[in-house]
């Protein structure tokens, strides 16, 4: 008898034996079944995300099928697929994906998806019917999300499950640990966490909540996948270490070391440009000591590169990452996965027997390089082509190998060179190349100047299609125009083009894009085509300061909209717009448009923490400072036209550095919050009112 269980064992281990023995128990052919009990009502078929269940009426008879809304002209943040329906036989063998942005192929989508390159990797290797994959990633998943999405994904009765997200944890999962949170409970319990255990209390509270998230979303996943006999492949993200950075300030320091440490930081930055790399690393280090923000680990990882020790500069990015928690956040940032989630999802694969698909791994053996940059990632953590085609690569050897359709199992070093890369149009690429440009100018705070990475993907995009110029001329008209974008003529050329920017490109926004408009500039007269006339006219025709005055507080004119605390850039139902800016870096930034053969006048009304002067600066030439105190002060400066250039200058309030001790200006946020009113924990460097530029 042994012999026949072992037998029988080894068949029921194949996907085929399974099946056959779910079938012999669906029909009562495996031993008796218990008396059956009260028939339970059938129940009514549920949305699937968006997808809307609907009955169909066949000539076979009735069905139900799940539809999705059309979108909007610009799109949103769903899978392309119109209609989902019910598997009704063995084969094709159904494989759904769900996950955050990367996994729905921000940038590319609907062009090229992970779901369209993994269905083609299957069908390549494992036959062109015999596999079939369902996309119901979206933008912006959840934790809860993606659990709900999987149940829900049973009514079409998928055979493999892939779960691809991580990213979105350190930003979506625990908005209510936050000095800026809307409950005045979840103000409290920060508070209480901030008193007792310094700023490391708030930080431990969300990864405890975290894990509580995760742990929960991914037993109910492993659950349902046991309930059912689905196997579950995670896929553990990477992302972009070189290229994208995490400005943040540090929270505030004991005594003087808040002034301190922004000292320090000017002059790492000036032996970083001098090419001083060892003097860099010496001050990086120290900026560390006094306060490990994330700006400082990124300047040491700055530093480790120039001295071409990558392996430490490795170590410095990750550091960098999880620097950044929501927890401390005064500028927004982008989401990307830490340590933590990684753990929490590596931890989850083992206790509940998932695939894993470690990216990180994968990525370093594919280029050679553990630290991945723009040859695999458009921006923070959304993949190229080739990104895509490699993750799904070893995506397709798990699923293969759990098919039971081939003789030997695939790694996917193997299965790479067998696969096809991903098809896409020279327009469709060159979309998401300029794309990134655009995503990387509304998200990237780098420690220096975003103008090269800016510069490349323009490039990138001319090399794919040069007719892309066009559109970036579209983009730039759109900015400069007096109404919203979806409104301009430049729109409608856009949707007709074969270059159609999107809700996933940045097409609506609020703000100039002042360093993509120069970066475009910059890169299409490089390539010989003379268009700083036709810019600077845009520019000039609406947004020129006039003689009665120009606010230059309003969006369009804010320099660098993510120099602001991250309440005060999004909007939040439940929290009030602030009235003024406030900056919690040294320096705020405005757009200064006019033709440049005129003085102009500066008349704003500010304030700051402590009185002292503010250094006034038209594109990093000093031109004098403005004096002010505590209460709101109107005062007056003048600019030589001498200082101006025709259509787009840069002025820049340069604010002191603060003279609070910030042992007692954090005590004084814990009083706050305790009593659960929003506070700061990073100083506000000077806060304005009104900016007004006027023509003389």
């Amino acid at each position: 008898m042994r012999s026949l269980f072992d037998d029988l064992a080894r068949l029921l281990a194949t996907p085929e034996g399974l099946r056959t023995a779910r079938l012999l128990q669906a029909a009562g052919l495996l031993g008796s079944a218990p008396a059956p009990g009260p028939r339970p009502l059938p129940r009514p078929p549920e949305p699937i995300s968006i997808w809307q269940p609907r009955e169909v009426d066949f000539e076979t008879g009735g069905e139900t099928v799940w539809v999705r809304p059309d979108p909007q002209p610009l799109g949103d943040h769903f899978a392309a697929t119109k209609v989902l329906r019910r598997k009704k036989s063995e084969l094709p063998l159904r494989v759904v994906l769900f996950g955050e942005s990367v996994a729905a192929g921000y940038l590319y989508a609907p062009h090229v998806t992970p779901a369209q390159v993994l269905e083609r990797h299957l069908r390549e290797i494992g036959g062109e019917s015999n596999f079939e994959v369902i996309d119901l990633a979206r933008t912006n998943e959840t934790l809860g999300g993606l659990a709900e999405t999987v149940r829900t994904s049973l009514q079409i009765n998928p055979d493999v499950l892939v779960l691809f997200a991580g990213n979105n944890w350190n930003l979506l999962e625990t908005p209510e640990v936050s000095p800026y949170a809307p409950s005045v409970l979840a103000r409290q319990r920060y508070g209480q966490a901030l008193r007792e255990q310094g700023i490391e209390g708030p930080i431990r509270q969300a990864e405890e909540r975290l894990r509580e998230i995760a742990d929960a979303a991914l037993g109910a996943i492993s659950e349902i996948a046991w309930a059912v006999r689905i196997p579950v492949v995670v896929v553990i993200p990477e992302i972009n270490l070189i290229d994208w950075e995490t400005r943040q300030p540090p929270v505030w320091l004991p005594g003087d070391r808040t002034a301190r440490w922004h000292t320090l930081y000017a002059e790492s930055i000036e032996k970083l440009n001098r090419g001083d790399f060892r003097a860099a690393l010496e001050i990086a280090q120290e900026l560390v000591d006094l306060g490990a923000s994330s700006s400082a680990w990124r300047l040491l990882a700055r530093a480790h590169l120039g001295l071409g020790d990558r392996e430490a500069a490795r170590r410095a990015c990750l550091a960098e990452i999880d620097a950044a928690p929501y927890a401390t956040l005064a500028f927004l940032s982008a989401p990307q996965i830490t340590t933590q989630a990684r753990e929490l999802l590596q931890n989850a694969s083992r206790r509940h027997g998932f695939i894993s698909v470690d990216l990180r791994e994968i990525f370093a053996v594919h280029t050679g390089s553990n630290l991945p940059d723009r040859r695999l990632f458009l921006d923070y953590c959304h993949l190229t082509l080739e990104g895509i085609h490699v993750a799904m690569a070893a995506v397709a050897a798990e699923v293969l190998n759990l098919s039971g359709m081939i003789e030997e199992n695939q790694g996917w070093q193997r299965l790479l060179p067998r696969l096809s890369p991903p098809a896409i149009s020279p327009e469709a690429e060159a979309t998401a190349r300029f794309g990134a440009a655009i995503h990387t100018a509304h998200r990237l705070l780098p420690t220096g100047s975003k103008r090269p990475i800016l510069e490349h993907w323009c490039e990138a995009a001319l090399d794919a299609s040069p007719g892309i110029a066009e559109t970036m001329l579209d983009l730039i008209a759109a900015r400069c125009a007096p109404i919203p974008a979806v409104l301009t003529a430049a729109q409608q050329c856009n949707l007709a083009s074969p270059y159609r920017l999107t809700l996933q490109h940045g097409w609506r926004w609020d703000h100039l894009d002042a360093d993509l408009i120069e970066a475009i500039r910059a890169v299409l007269e490089r390539r010989g085509r003379p268009v700083g006339e036709q810019i600077d006219r845009l520019l000039l025709e609406h947004l020129a300061i006039r003689e009665e005055g120009t606010e230059l507080l309003a969006p369009i004119y804010l320099w660098e909209p993510l120099e602001r605390f991250y309440p005060e850039v999004m909007d939040f139902a439940d929290l009030t717009r602030r009235a003024t800016l406030r900056s919690p870096w040294p320096e705020t930034s405005f757009c200064l448009i006019c033709e440049g053969d005129r003085d102009a006048e500066i008349e704003a009304t500010l304030r700051l923490p402590v009185a002292g002067s503010i250094g006034i600066a038209v594109d990093d030439r000093d031109l004098g400072a403005l004096e002010a105190t505590e209460r709101w002060t109107k005062t007056a400066f003048r600019i030589d036209r001498k200082n101006l250039r025709r259509g787009l200058n840069r002025l820049i309030l340069r604010w002191p550095l603060p003279a609070v001790d910030g042992e007692g200006a954090l005590a004084a946020a814990a009083d706050r919050l305790e009593l659960g009113v929003a506070a700061d924990m990073h100083p506000v460097f000077g806060e304005v009112f009104s900016v007004v530029s006027r023509l003389t």
